[in-house]
């Protein structure tokens, strides 16, 4: 394209994005559509803040003439990292604006320059999260060689909507119970996380170059940070007083409650491959919708595509699909 240049920018500089933000369709927080403009480009604004705070992170802006037409934010992901044991990172965020009759050619360029500066860093793994409808997107990173590895429906249960006195409470079977999780559950917690996400067809399964082992590590080590201040809440469900299965739950982030979001997460679910199909995932659901009702009136939950049973359930507890996100990876080393 005639006049298209990417630059890098320092963080200080980051306020030249803000005025952009409105021209650009895929926003976050796609999933809430009771959220007003205001507060979804400045949650954004304010989390792209947050990451270029981060020592590790570079910020792209594409330019043709004077006129920003599109952006990239990438940071380091030390968590993943730390628990793969290979350095990933992430375009948190890649934008480019819609109104642009090439945005296609702009987001390639600036994936491309993103790609190439995370190799120079030493990242191995660069990964990025895309709204299905996004194409421009998804054929830019297609063509500067990342892959499809999953794809997830983010739920929302809107209590405004269906008062929780409305939902019919699912069958329960003899000898099923939940409870609040407590840290000396943590070694059945983790035998059900390693059991159910062995053969998981998550993100971490899909991608064969992703070391032995690795899916099961990052799912058991998600249980374990649960317990030391990632989550709130853990959940779990017993059969006749064994641990079948359990549930993570989050309030909102002091973010997210800065910009009004009246959400809270219902992030994760592990079911014993045992126990599947006997109602612990139900219970899990229905159970935790009654205990922390009380903290927001929206409640999200992101589960896979093809999960074909979770989407039963949650469409006969209330639930409604709202977004989705595809997920991609690069590996920048053989």
């Amino acid at each position: 394209m005639t006049g298209l240049t990417i630059t890098r920018i320092d963080p200080t500089e980051i306020d030249v994005v803000k005025e952009t933000l409105p021209r650009f369709r895929f926003k976050p927080l796609g999933h809430l559509p009771y959220l007003k403009r205001a507060q979804v480009e400045g949650f954004w604004m304010d989390e792209i803040g947050e990451t270029v705070a981060e020592a590790t992170s570079a910020v792209f802006v594409a330019r043709v003439s004077d006129r920003i037409v599109g952006f990239a934010v990438y940071a380091e992901s030390p968590w993943d990292t730390r628990v793969i044991g290979r350095r990933i990172a992430t375009l948190k965020h890649l934008a480019a604006d819609v109104e642009h009759s090439s945005r296609q050619t702009v987001i390639a360029a600036l994936a491309e320059k993103t790609t190439r500066h995370a190799a120079k860093s030493g990242i191995e793994c660069l990964t990025a999260k895309v709204h299905p409808r996004d194409t421009a997107t998804i054929h830019a990173l297609e063509q500067n060689g990342f892959l499809l590895m999953d794809t997830l429906v983010d739920y929302v249960f809107d209590f405004f909507r269906m008062p929780f006195d409305q939902v019919v409470p699912p069958p329960r079977t003899p000898g099923l119970s939940t409870r609040l999780g407590k840290p000396a559950d943590l070694p059945e917690i983790l035998e059900v996380a390693e059991r159910a996400f062995k053969n998981h067809f998550g993100r971490y399964n899909a991608d064969s170059q992703m070391p032995p082992g690795a899916a099961k590590d990052v799912y058991r080590e998600w249980a374990r940070s649960s317990f030391s201040g990632w989550a709130d809440w853990l959940t779990v469900v017993e059969v006749r007083g064994r641990i079948a299965g359990y549930a993570i739950w989050k309030k909102a982030s002091a973010l997210e409650a800065k910009h009004g979001l009246d959400i809270f997460h219902y992030n994760l679910v592990a079911i014993h491959p045992r126990f599947v199909g006997r109602g612990a995932f139900a219970a899990l659901t229905y159970d935790g919708m009654r205990m922390f009702r009380e903290y927001a009136n929206h409640f999200t939950a992101p589960t896979h595509v093809n999960h074909s049973s979770v989407h039963r359930i949650c469409f006969e507890l209330g639930w409604q699909i709202t977004s989705a996100r595809h997920s991609f990876h690069k590996w920048l080393t053989s």
